[in-house]
């Protein structure tokens, strides 16, 4: 089931790109800041619920109109470096861009780690963010929120460089 989902969303951001002349993009790389509810006291490899971030993200945009763009986002990020862990995560997410500034996506994500190791490894993902052009590049400022059936909810806020 896992290949399946993979294949359709990886089909469906390639047909859809190419398909169009009205689609930009954005890739950049991230860093960050990570919360991890009750993931220290859940597992011996963390030793704080509070870790970095680094990644990558992919942004594609289709221009609606004056205001509203379609807007789909990828991004691979790594938490737990700073304790001497790695902890990949991938999110896919559907949403829209006002005014080339404030994005707003939704879409699966998964992780990699699982603090309660209950092999829970996707989620949702919600996610918010605002971009500020700045010459030829542009500086974004996100926030993700991904809640988890046993309490081991995520926030994390990310910033970095798109070209």
């Amino acid at each position: 089931m896992i290949k399946k989902m993979i294949t359709c969303a990886a089909a469906l951001m390639l047909s859809s790109t190419a398909a169009a002349d009205e689609w930009t993009s954005r890739k950049g790389m991230r860093f960050g800041y990570a919360y991890v509810n009750g993931a220290a006291e859940a597992s011996e490899d963390v030793h704080s619920s509070h870790m970095t971030v680094l990644g990558i993200e992919l942004q594609q945009t289709m221009k609606g109109g004056e205001w509203l763009d379609l807007l789909f986002i990828e991004n691979v990020t790594i938490t737990g470096l700073d304790q001497s862990f790695a902890a990949p995560s991938v999110s896919l997410m559907a949403g829209f861009e006002i005014n080339n500034q404030l994005q707003v996506g939704v879409g699966p994500n998964l992780a990699a780690f699982d603090p309660g190791d209950e092999e829970n490894f996707f989620h949702l993902a919600g996610a918010v963010g605002y971009t500020k052009a700045a010459g030829k590049f542009s500086v974004p400022l996100h926030v993700v929120y991904i809640p988890d059936v046993n309490g081991y909810w995520r926030f994390g806020a990310t910033t970095g460089v798109n070209w």
